[in-house]
C-alpha cells in the first residue's frame, strides 16, 4: 500500500468513527505528514472533507462522507465542536 492509500485508509476510518481530526491525531511520521496533508486537501477538493477556514487545523466530515456514513447526531454535534 502506497502512502497516500494509508492516508485515504486512515482519514476515512477516523471520519466515520469520530467526524474530525488534526493530521496530528492520525498516527503519521513527520516526514509523512506533507503528503497526508496533500490527501486531505484533494479529498477536501471532492467533497469529503471540510475546514471551516484554508488555515484550520480541523478536518470535519464534508458532504460526500455525511451522504455515505451514517452518522449519529452525536457524533455530528462532536464534531461540530
Amino acid at each position: 500500500m502506497t502512502l497516500r492509500d494509508e492516508a485515504w485508509d486512515t482519514i476515512m476510518t477516523t471520519i466515520a468513527s469520530e467526524g474530525k481530526f488534526k493530521l496530528s491525531e492520525l498516527g503519521f511520521e513527520d516526514s509523512e505528514i506533507f503528503t497526508v496533508k496533500r490527501v486531505a486537501r484533494e479529498m477536501e477538493g471532492y467533497g469529503w472533507l471540510v475546514r471551516d477556514s484554508p488555515q484550520s487545523g480541523i478536518w470535519r466530515a464534508g458532504p460526500k462522507a455525511k451522504l455515505i456514513f451514517d452518522f449519529d447526531e452525536e457524533t455530528l454535534e462532536a464534531a461540530r465542536q
